[in-house]
């Protein structure tokens, strides 16, 4: 299987394709975090540096605690789901079993 085929399948799966999207946005609140430092590193008047810490200190690590929240959502509901599954096979399992140990009788 090539690679591009590869990467082709997993863009199809809903959740590699909103894991990739929340690891964007959670490096954009990084690099906002990293340009509000910079720009308010580059003075020491407090009158110059409010402006980068309330736009960009505040507003990327906004972003950030929002993508890494919905990250941590959706690697519960994947987690849940494999679960749920497992647990609907081990019962059908079981039904399987007990309708044919009611045969045999």
């Amino acid at each position: 299987m090539k690679t591009g085929s590869r990467v082709a399948t997993a863009l199809r799966d809903p959740f590699v394709a909103s894991v990739g999207i929340l690891v964007v946005l959670a490096v954009t609140g990084l690099v906002g975090v990293a340009v509000a430092w910079k720009g308010a590193a580059a003075t020491l008047v407090v009158a110059l540096q409010l402006p980068y810490l309330v736009s960009g200190a505040i507003g990327g690590l906004a972003l950030l605690g929002f993508a890494l929240g919905l990250l941590l959502v959706q690697t519960r509901r994947r987690r849940e789901a494999r679960e749920r599954a497992e647990l609907d096979r081990v019962v059908r399992a079981a039904a399987d079993l007990l309708a044919a140990a009611r045969v045999t009788r």
